[in-house]
């Protein structure tokens, strides 16, 4: 009986101490979280065309309808994505053609393609591509079309991106 009672102490002990530690490890990611979300600036975007389009050899879509532009680094007028942090980044194009067309765009980072994006060859059909990119602070990144068709369905058009970290 008196072993019982010992081992039971002894357990309740290492509960506590397991507690106090969880406690201190739970603080301790809290407080790293919100310091970071008050050093790392909200930085994103995204954007979606109002009307249907036709695109030219190589042009880049100008997305008109802005949604979201925190750090202001999309340009809709030329629908470039300016980076304002240097940082982990994720981007992601949503399209559809008219009809039952299919049209290729492309991701762009510095005139360089990095992800194609084809829309199906049905009716009312979209792709959508995310890619994950490290960013330097004057970078640029756009969505032009690459083949195919030459005509996208408007609203259902998008161009989205935000930072996840700073650190690369």
């Amino acid at each position: 009986m008196v072993i019982s009672r010992i081992r039971l102490n002894c357990h309740r002990q290492r509960f506590k101490s397991m507690n106090r530690a969880n406690v201190i490890a739970t603080l301790v990611t809290v407080s790293t979280v919100i310091q970071q979300g008050l050093t790392i600036p909200a930085i994103g975007f995204s954007a979606i065309l109002s009307n249907d389009t036709h695109l030219g050899n190589d042009d880049a879509i100008k997305y008109n309808n802005v949604l979201t532009n925190l750090g202001n680094g999309y340009d809709k007028w030329c629908g470039h994505f300016v980076v304002p942090t240097k940082g982990l980044y994720v981007f992601s194009c949503t399209v559809m053609a008219t009809n039952a067309n299919t049209i290729t765009l492309g991701i762009i980072k510095n005139g360089q393609s990095v992800l194609p994006v084809s829309s199906a060859n049905t009716p009312w059909e979209s792709s959508t591509r995310v890619v994950v990119l490290a960013m330097d602070k004057g970078d640029r990144v756009w969505v032009r079309r690459l083949a195919h068709d030459r005509n996208i369905q408007g609203h259902y058009n998008s161009f989205s991106g935000y930072l996840i970290s700073t650190e690369t």
